[in-house]
């Protein structure tokens, strides 16, 4: 057999080889297990918060569209008419809005809230002092073609 006219010399090395390997293998156990302790920690605090997130994220989806259709409400407004019911809806739907933040014990998380109620403020006001403008400028045109008339 081809086993039997192997040398002495090369099962020394086999010998070696596999004492060498079986050494790394223990080192290496040794090592991961005690020196280099990978740390364990427990992931339900993270799992909890990374949740919380997502409820925050799905809230902000959710008024996302709310506060949408305030804006188109208030976009297609026309407030030469006076319209006392329908800016008082747009009043009390912005405060729904802001009262979100106040509903969740006024956490930053919800501050988005607070920051949409008053841009749609902004805008709500921007819009109802430009159509203050169109119209008095409209009446002051028809006063001074009134006054040239008369001149």
């Amino acid at each position: 057999m081809k086993v039997d006219s192997l040398s002495e010399l090369f099962w020394r090395k086999v010998k070696y080889v596999l004492l060498f390997l079986l050494s790394i293998v223990l080192l290496y156990i040794v090592s991961v297990r005690y020196v280099f302790v990978i740390p364990h920690a427990d992931n339900a605090e993270l799992l909890n918060s990374i949740k919380s997130y997502e409820d925050i994220l799905d809230k902000q989806h959710e008024n996302k569209e709310v506060i949408t259709k305030i804006f188109v409400s208030i976009d297609e407004m026309e407030f030469d008419i006076h319209q006392v019911q329908a800016q008082d809806e747009v009043n009390k739907r912005i405060a729904e809005v802001r009262r979100l933040y106040k509903d969740n014990d006024m956490s930053s998380k919800f501050k988005f809230g607070l920051i949409s109620a008053d841009l749609l403020m902004i805008y709500f006001n921007t819009k109802q002092e430009h159509s203050s403008l169109v119209n008095n400028k409209t009446i002051i045109e028809g006063n001074l073609m009134e006054c040239k008339a008369n001149i």
